[in-house]
């Protein structure tokens, strides 16, 4: 399994997932939807003040996790993925698509505005989101976990339906 940092790249009309080796930082393609285990929300500070600050969008911004699916793959320079993680069916696409809106008791609609939020948040609570054990993120932006690790307001971790109080000094 492969370790990836998938993010929206806006530069293609349509819009597409980049996925890009998280250990060479090369492209390795595009996708419509992919879907990562164990994964990170990763936010550089630095790429997002020159978003604000020149108002244009850049890359500044990702998921890293374990590469577990791809749909409509297509590989930059011949960097193909392995059989078992590539998914052609744009059909079932469709069908996760509806699974993961449907299913909000199992599935956390995330998501990330520059300009707006330092980091990925929660849709339903605003909660900073730091991790989720899966992901799934289509080529219009949505994103879905499940199994997050949150931050509330009040500094407390919130661990899928368990919540720990975390000290910060």
């Amino acid at each position: 399994m492969m370790k990836v940092n998938v993010y929206r790249n806006l530069k293609r009309i349509p819009s597409v997932l980049s996925i890009r080796c998280a250990v060479s930082g090369l492209v390795l393609g595009h996708a419509k939807h992919c879907e990562l285990i164990d994964a990170k929300f990763v936010v550089q500070p630095s790429g997002q003040l020159r978003a604000r600050k020149e108002q244009q969008k850049n890359v500044h911004a990702w998921v890293v996790g374990t590469l577990d699916s791809v749909t409509d793959y297509l590989p930059n320079k011949k960097r193909d993925l392995s059989p078992d993680v590539t998914n052609q069916d744009p059909d079932g696409l469709e069908f996760v698509r509806q699974l993961r809106e449907g299913s909000q008791d199992l599935f956390t609609q995330i998501l990330y505005d520059p300009y707006k939020h330092d980091t990925y948040i929660t849709k339903s609570s605003e909660e900073e989101i730091l991790a989720a054990k899966s992901v799934s993120i289509f080529q219009d932006g949505a994103v879905f976990a499940q199994n997050t690790v949150t931050i509330c307001k009040d500094k407390i971790f919130k661990v899928g339906l368990t919540t720990t109080q975390v000290i910060v000094q």
